[in-house]
């Protein structure tokens, strides 16, 4: 059967790391890929960092991306996910500022992936 592209949004809001609160991490409300196909995803958000931050990023728990920022201006990021990672359903992707003394703030979180027809 042919496949199509799908995708889903995970959050438009922004979560800027570390919280106000200290907290370095955000687990964004659990999402589903309705038709799933096997193969590959795409993970894409904006990120503007603020100072000097190492960013992880873990999908069911699985590592899919550890990177540090150390200039400023915000920028999109796209990273592919090994298939099998994401899930039809109850998909849990967090974010965590490792290191660093700067800002991480994450917005427009979405991830496409195939769809079987």
């Amino acid at each position: 059967m042919p496949n199509l592209t799908d995708y889903q949004v995970v959050q438009d809001n922004a979560v800027t790391l570390p919280k106000s609160n200290g907290d370095i991490d955000h687990d964004y409300p659990k999402f589903g890929a309705a038709g799933l196909s096997t193969g590959r995803s795409i993970l894409l958000f904006k990120i503007n960092p603020e100072g000097s931050s190492e960013l992880k990023v873990t999908l069911n728990n699985a590592d899919v991306l550890t990177t540090t920022f150390s200039t400023d201006p915000t920028r999109t990021w796209h990273e592919i996910i090994d298939d099998g990672v994401l899930k039809e359903s109850d998909n849990v992707l967090t974010i965590t500022r490792n290191d660093g003394d700067g800002s991480l703030t994450v917005s427009d979180v979405l991830v496409m992936y195939q769809h079987e027809v």
